[in-house]
């Protein structure tokens, strides 16, 4: 054979093995590609990426770094990818797996999800072809103890939720109905023991919601709103044996002209008992006041750490001549720590809680201190 058949020939064999196994060729190229910012690994055709991130204790993506950097952070974050799909988050604390969620996916659709927390399952959502969650369970202790069905109209929307207790096999159904522009008009809520909860709601024609009710047992709950969507009065109202209403409490909400609630006022009169609360200027609770039969009974008091994150520091309550106040003290993860309990200017108690969830209870008498330690389950460690 010359040699000019010999390179034809091979060619011609070059080009038959190449086309037959492209996929082997393709791996080729693929496992030479490397990428400086994520790991990257190969399984036949598929690609993993895993990608990290600062975050919080609910696990959100805040800000990508590196590998090497997750050891400088309380919180970290790493997701894995296949093929460009989601396969896996795991949320770290202390270099520890806290939360993790795990997809699935049939014909390139997510078709599963799983959340655990602490290595324990604690939901589980299942998806149809058309990317609609349509089964949740939900998991105590490891075991099934309810689940949801959800069914669909022909717009997309939640038609139905059907919602079985696994453990008492109590079944609740609830019915949404969605008014010409799609939202929500009405929903219907049945336990159990057939009481039946009725949701309903009016728009104005910008779609801001004016007013809502529902009923439950043999009351209505009524609300209502102004054209900035914010709660403006409200009230319950009593059905009576013979079908006529009573008007059993009622409050109202007055606003600043930036917006922000200042103030509410509300009435249960069949206790005789008047609440008024004030708000400070990012829209906290700063102060309440109690009345029975319009004789003031009670003072409480706010302080908070920030707008932010809304945790109480200083509460302070007045009741005839006692005032008792409570310090608070949190950590990162905006966890109680410390209380410190005063009773008109005297310190009585000091509790200190640990990360465990066990805690101790310092008590101030004039004979001395007295310490009580406790277990996560609130029982006293001898």
């Amino acid at each position: 054979m010359t040699s000019l058949k010999k390179f034809f020939l091979k060619l011609f064999l070059f080009f038959v093995i190449f086309y037959s196994f492209p996929e082997d060729f393709a791996n080729d190229d693929i496992q030479n590609e490397n990428n400086d910012n994520t790991q990257n690994s190969e399984t036949n055709t598929s690609q993993k990426v895993i990608e990290y991130y600062r975050s919080n204790s609910n696990g959100l993506a805040l800000v990508q770094i590196p590998e090497s950097e997750t050891k400088k952070y309380k919180f970290f974050l790493s997701q894995e990818l296949v093929d460009k799909k989601l396969i896996k988050r795991q949320l770290f604390k202390d270099k520890k797996e806290s939360k993790r969620w795990d997809y699935e996916y049939k014909n390139d659709k997510l078709n599963k999800e799983r959340y655990f927390k602490d290595g324990e399952i604690k939901e589980e959502y299942r998806y149809d072809k058309n990317s609609l969650k349509i089964k949740q369970v939900d998991y105590l202790n490891g075991k099934i103890f309810r689940t949801t069905l959800f069914t669909y109209n022909s717009d997309g929307l939640i038609d139905k939720e059907s919602i079985t207790n696994n453990l008492t096999n109590g079944k609740t159904s609830v019915k949404y109905r969605y008014d010409s522009k799609f939202r929500i008009k009405q929903i219907e809520k049945i336990y159990p023991d057939n009481r039946v909860v009725y949701w309903e709601s009016f728009f104005n024609e910008k779609g801001v919601i004016l007013k809502e009710y529902y009923t439950l047992d043999n009351e209505i709950f009524v609300f209502y709103y102004n054209e900035n969507g914010q709660e403006l009065n409200g009230e319950v109202r009593q059905i009576l044996k013979d079908g006529n209403t009573k008007i059993k409490i009622e409050w109202s909400i007055t606003y600043s002209s930036k917006g922000k609630r200042v103030r509410k006022d509300e009435t249960n009169y069949l206790i005789g008992k008047r609440i008024v609360s004030f708000y400070n200027k990012d829209g906290q609770e700063s102060k309440v006041e109690t009345y029975y039969n319009d004789e003031l009974a009670t003072i409480e008091e706010y302080e908070y750490q920030d707008k932010e994150n809304g945790k109480v520091i200083h509460y302070k309550k007045i009741e005839d001549i006692n005032m008792e106040e409570i310090f608070y003290k949190y950590n990162e993860e905006d966890e109680v720590v410390e209380e410190r309990i005063v009773e008109n200017k005297k310190t009585k108690k000091l509790v200190l809680r640990k990360e465990d969830g066990s805690y101790s209870e310092i008590i101030y008498t004039e004979r001395g201190l007295y310490t009580i330690n406790y277990s996560k389950d609130g029982k006293i460690i001898f």
